[in-house]
């Protein structure tokens, strides 16, 4: 079987949390990988595969796609990983982990495991709500998204993705379109008066990032793959006020994974 090609040219991030020359991983044959940009499952493993230096060939759903990722793996999800004539796998952990555990994609564990530290995961629940109503008007405005070119793709999204404060069911059966349009209207226009509450989040979120090469002691693991996942979206909130190493953390993140971050988009 042909063996991945090899080369030196792009720098990644070690255990002590320096950037080391990586070395490129040219496949013979490329993985696909199926994503929504937006979306922050699909993100970790994009952040996965550049911290790998997996060379790829990314391609952008449209998010009424629902054929084809129904035809590859019977249900409309993303991200989904195909290498062809050998393997269809979906659910984000479970490809990082495909990737991360084979040599053929490079020396295996580059990602360090997940930590035990519940602190940024509460953080994360502490601003979803918040954050729901930021991010999901801008996906719908914001004309740099590949999978909402075409309306009846923004319509979808809206139909099937609620803001607070209602829940999912009551979304989707007890309002109409228009109705949910005007909500996703009226969220974005609030944008003054939340962020204040963002401001003071990432304040907080300041104090937890360990340094600006990684979110945890030791280097580089699964807690960077989701957390640069979900603070992706965040660079697209115009008046959003990172503190310098939160800043540094997701301009390092972007070099080493090869995935640009939404700052010169935010609105």
């Amino acid at each position: 079987a042909a063996q991945p090609r090899r080369t030196a040219i792009r720098p990644t991030a070690s255990a002590n949390n320096a950037h080391v020359l990586a070395t490129r991983v040219v496949p013979p044959v490329l993985p696909k990988i199926f994503v929504y940009d937006h979306c922050p499952f699909c993100v970790r493993v994009r952040i996965a595969l550049g911290i790998k230096n997996v060379k790829h060939e990314l391609i952008f759903l449209a998010n009424d796609d629902v054929a084809t990722p129904t035809s590859l793996v019977g249900k409309k999800v993303a991200p989904i990983m195909l290498i062809p004539g050998q393997l269809v796998m979906n659910e984000s952990l479970d490809i990082v982990k495909y990737f991360d555990e084979r040599p053929e994609y490079g020396p295996t564990g580059a990602i360090k495991p997940k930590s035990d530290r519940e602190d940024i995961k509460a953080w994360q629940k502490k601003v979803q709500t918040l954050l729901r109503l930021l991010h999901r008007p801008r996906y719908m405005l914001s004309p740099g998204f590949p999978e909402f070119q075409q309306a009846d793709s923004r319509d979808y999204f809206v139909a099937g993705h609620q803001l607070p404060p209602y829940e999912k069911a009551d979304w989707k059966a007890n309002l109409s379109l228009d109705q949910k349009w005007t909500l996703y209207k009226q969220a974005y226009e609030s944008t003054p008066e939340l962020l204040p509450d963002l401001n003071a989040a990432l304040w907080e979120l300041e104090q937890l990032i360990y340094s600006e090469y990684c979110c945890t002691e030791g280097g580089i693991s699964m807690d960077d793959i989701d957390l640069a996942a979900r603070l992706r979206s965040v660079t697209l909130v115009r008046g959003a006020q990172f503190g310098p190493k939160t800043v540094a953390y997701l301009k390092n993140i972007e070099k080493l994974a090869d995935i640009p971050m939404y700052f010169k988009m935010a609105l």
